[in-house]
């Protein structure tokens, strides 16, 4: 069985993350309009609105990490208009390791990502980490 095309646009998103291609995450798999809600109270909780925010909370994230953030998907669900990941993420910051489980849920619309929701597993355990 052949992988859906909404799983196969998630784990391109996963594999530009991965290799700071950012020009084929924006170019290819975001929206215009995309928009990424973030959970929590930390410092980058909130909603990012537009390709070129999107973008540059992905770049606080590997900035604030010394590129050692990495998304590590174990599963992924798909339907005709989502994408559902389970996936654990982990990352080193100012001495300190985090290493949590999560869900992102992707709204995928004509072929790109136009929506994404962050679930960790231990919300308060990220906002910590990034504060």
């Amino acid at each position: 069985m052949s992988e859906h095309p909404n799983a196969i646009i998630a784990k391109e998103s996963y594999d530009a993350i991965a290799k700071g291609d950012f020009d084929h995450l924006g170019g290819d798999l975001l929206s215009d309009d995309v928009v990424f809600h973030v959970p929590g109270r930390g410092p980058l909780a909130g909603e990012y609105r537009g390709k070129e925010e999107v973008l540059r909370y992905l770049g606080q994230l590997s900035a604030m990490t010394q590129s050692t953030l990495r998304f590590e998907p174990q599963a992924f669900l798909a339907s005709e208009d989502h994408a559902a990941v389970i996936l654990r993420a982990q990352g080193e910051r100012g001495g300190q390791e985090m290493d949590d489980n999560g869900v992102h849920l992707f709204r995928i619309s004509d072929g790109k990502i136009s929506e994404r929701w962050s679930y960790p597993q231990d919300t308060y355990a990220v906002d910590a980490f990034f504060a």
